[in-house]
C-alpha cells in the first residue's frame, strides 16, 4: 500500500488522516501500522482478559471472550 494516494481508494478523508497521525507517531508507516493491526499476535503474542484475568494468545482473545463471557461478549452498553 503507497503512503500516497491509497486513502482516496479505500477510506474517508479523515480516518485517513488519524491513521496517518497514530503510524507516525509510533514511528511506522502506513503500511507498518496496518500490518501491525493486522497480525498483533507478532509483537506482543498473549494479552490478558479484561474480565476474568486469564492471560489467552492475543490471536484467540475474541474466541475466549464468545466462549467464557458470551453475556458480557454479545452485550451492547445502551443507556437506559
Amino acid at each position: 500500500m503507497p503512503e500516497r494516494g491509497w486513502a482516496i481508494l479505500t477510506v474517508r478523508e479523515k480516518t485517513a488522516r488519524r491513521v496517518k497521525e497514530l503510524a507516525k507517531s509510533r514511528g511506522f508507516t502506513v503500511d507498518e501500522l496496518i500490518n501491525e493491526l493486522m497480525n498483533p499476535s507478532r509483537t506482543s503474542g498473549w494479552s490478558t482478559c479484561s474480565i476474568c484475568g486469564a492471560t489467552v494468545k492475543t490471536k484467540n482473545l475474541h474466541q475466549h471472550m464468545v466462549k467464557g463471557h458470551p453475556k458480557t461478549a454479545t452485550q451492547t452498553n445502551s443507556p437506559d
